[in-house]
């Protein structure tokens, strides 16, 4: 069975939806790429913002549906999705990620994502009817960075039904780009997940920086390459320092969108999707370990770790904390692999340049690639300190609560 009849198939025998969608709808609409235009068709155009994941889309996705008005005075509109949906984890997807439309291109055999926010036609349907009334679409979803060629080869076919096709994604520095990634796995982590407590970025990056360089900007231009124009791939900064934040990078990048753009320029530059210091965690986890404290449920760990930031921002002045780096080995696959990116992308890049790009992971070779030395940490008097005075503070609360039958 061809990989194309296994995705219609799962999506609900979207086949079936389509053929009954041509008939009273578009006449002739299928999946096969056309090399040319129908007399009389409308100008219409296609914007799909691919991510990758890590890269601000979050971010993009809630400024999207915010300025939902904005976008259509550009002239854009988005396929049909539902407010807060929850995938299958029970985690809130954006409002404006169109997740579930990306997913009918992902391979369900190989991505387990098709499982948790399983393809909808009706998503598609949705997109194949602004396309028939003229409209110009605005797709997001860095879900679509897992497509493989056979993918790509039926979403180009799907996007035919546009005059012209703008695909969009960011390159981060692979060096920048794994501890994020690291990071959004982690820092929702929750007590009977053992295993992403054990687990250091040091451990991570052991394992999979080599690995998960298939998962990276590099593999997916190379993919897109074989099936889209050059002139089709806008490949955006994200280290960009003239912009803001991701928002007006790609609005301001994206065809005829001024609206956006300016709308962007004004916002403040945060993140919706931060990442989180991991390390007040790590030494909590550690101290429970070790049973210099008590934590039984995932709210106690929420307020030691509070406890633990607060001190240390108050009371230490960011005194820097002990770390595990990772190995010179290990660093210099990940300066190579980000040199093989710099040089693809940045081909320009002056010595000035190369010597920043040094510098900064340099610097991120002693931070953020580097884990909290637990042991060592909990071995600091100031340290020890802490906790005693902790145990002893939550004991005299513990205490009056009894005492004065507070709930």
């Amino acid at each position: 069975m061809s990989r194309a009849v296994q995705i219609l198939i799962t999506t609900g025998l979207v086949v079936v939806l389509l053929d009954i969608y041509n008939l009273f709808h578009l006449s002739k609409v299928n999946w096969t790429h056309k090399t040319h235009c129908p007399q009389n068709r409308p100008v219409t155009r296609a914007v799909i913002h691919m991510g990758p994941h890590k890269t601000g889309s979050t971010t993009i996705q809630e400024f999207a549906h915010h300025h939902i008005d904005l976008l259509r005075k550009d002239g854009y509109e988005m396929p049909e999705v539902d407010n807060a949906e929850k995938n299958a984890r029970g985690k809130t997807v954006s409002s404006s990620n169109h997740v579930r439309l990306a997913t009918c291109f992902v391979d369900p055999i190989v991505e387990d994502v098709r499982t948790i926010y399983p393809c909808d036609p009706d998503r598609l349907l949705h997109g194949l009817d602004l396309a028939a009334k003229g409209h110009n679409v605005f797709i997001t979803a860095e879900t679509l960075d897992k497509i493989d060629r056979e993918g790509i080869e039926m979403l180009k076919s799907y996007l035919s039904h546009w005059i012209d096709v703008t695909i969009m994604i960011f390159y981060r520095r692979y060096y920048d780009w794994l501890p994020s990634v690291f990071n959004e796995i982690h820092k929702g982590r929750r007590l009977v997940q053992q295993e992403k407590w054990e687990e250091s970025i040091v451990d991570f990056l052991f394992q999979y920086s080599e690995s998960y360089h298939r998962l990276h900007v590099v593999s997916l231009f190379n993919r897109l390459q074989q099936k889209f124009k050059k002139e089709n791939i806008v490949l955006l900064d994200y280290h960009d320092k003239q912009t803001k934040g991701p928002e007006e990078n790609l609005f301001c990048n994206m065809p005829n969108a001024a609206q956006m753009c300016n709308a962007s320029r004004n916002t403040d530059g945060s993140t919706t999707n931060p990442s989180v210091n991991l390390a007040y965690s790590d030494l909590a986890h550690g101290a429970r370990k070790a049973g210099l404290i008590s934590i039984s449920n995932d709210e106690r760990m929420k307020q030691v770790v509070k406890s633990i930031e607060s001190y240390y921002k108050s009371s230490l002045n960011g005194r820097k904390l002990y770390r595990i780096c990772p190995s010179s080995n290990i660093l210099e696959n990940l300066w190579n692999l980000t040199l093989a990116a710099e040089s693809k992308f940045n081909p320009n890049n002056n010595p000035r340049d190369f010597d920043e790009l040094r510098l900064d992971f340099d610097m991120a070779a002693r931070n953020k690639l580097c884990a909290l030395d637990v042991a060592k940490t909990l071995n600091d008097p100031t340290w020890k300190g802490f906790f005693g005075m902790y145990n002893r503070r939550n004991k005299l609360y513990r205490e009056n609560k009894v005492k004065k039958g507070w709930p």
